[in-house]
Parts: structure tokens; C-alpha cells; sequence
């Protein structure tokens, strides 16, 4: 079992998700998809719960970003009952099958401007 855990301002990724090149390098299609759907104030909280998870599974991983994964190889979804789930990609997913991790559970949170993540991998 690893853990990983990541604590940031949410007003720090909005800056981040603001600009069109920031978004389509940190979030996948899907992740920005099911943004567009929220409020404002929604928006901002799902996508730093987003970018919140992908440091908190890379640092799970044992590998930080940048270090043979890149942002969209951890893409953070919904399950049916909408916990997230982490699918990974390219990098990311070599460094967990060399690392024999085949699962994640996460756990976020948002209050007061501030979001946090920790992931299990196993």
C-alpha cells in the first residue's frame, strides 16, 4: 500500500484553469467536459479537486509530475454514485504496473477555498 496526500487553494488552479493552455494540459476531455456542466463557483472546486487528486496520486506513485508521467496520464473521474475514480494513462500507468499498484481510492474535500486529496494505491 502507498498513500499520497495533496492540500491546495482552490483559488491557485482557478488562476491555473482560467487559461485555455492550462486547462488542456492538466485536464482530460472528460474532466473539462463534466466542468463545463457546474456553476462558477462548482467549476472552480471540481476541477482544483481534480488537480488536487493527480499530485495526490503521483506522489502515491512514488513519481512526481514531470518525472515519467505527465497530467492528463492520471485522469480523475466520477463512479455511479459520484466518487472519484483515477484512470491512468502513458506514464503514469507504466509507473504503476512497474510499482505492481493496481488500484486507487481517493478522498477529497472541499472547505473553506481550500481542497484536499489523498490517494491509496494497492
Amino acid at each position: 500500500m502507498r498513500v499520497g496526500v495533496d492540500l491546495m487553494e482552490i483559488a491557485r488552479v482557478a488562476r491555473i484553469a482560467a487559461h485555455p493552455a492550462g486547462r488542456r494540459i492538466v485536464f482530460c476531455a472528460a474532466e473539462l467536459a463534466r466542468a463545463e456542466g457546474l456553476g462558477p463557483q462548482r467549476r472552480q472546486e471540481y476541477l482544483a479537486g481534480r488537480f488536487c487528486a493527480k499530485e495526490a496520486v503521483a506522489k502515491a506513485l512514488g513519481s512526481g509530475l514531470g518525472q515519467g508521467l505527465v497530467w492528463r496520464d492520471i485522469e480523475v473521474l466520477a463512479d455511479e454514485r459520484g466518487a472519484p475514480r483515477v484512470r491512468l494513462s502513458g506514464g503514469a500507468r507504466a509507473v504503476a504496473e512497474r510499482a505492481g499498484v493496481a488500484r486507487f481510492d481517493l478522498s477529497l474535500s472541499h472547505q473553506a477555498g481550500l481542497v484536499v486529496c489523498v490517494a491509496v494505491a494497492t
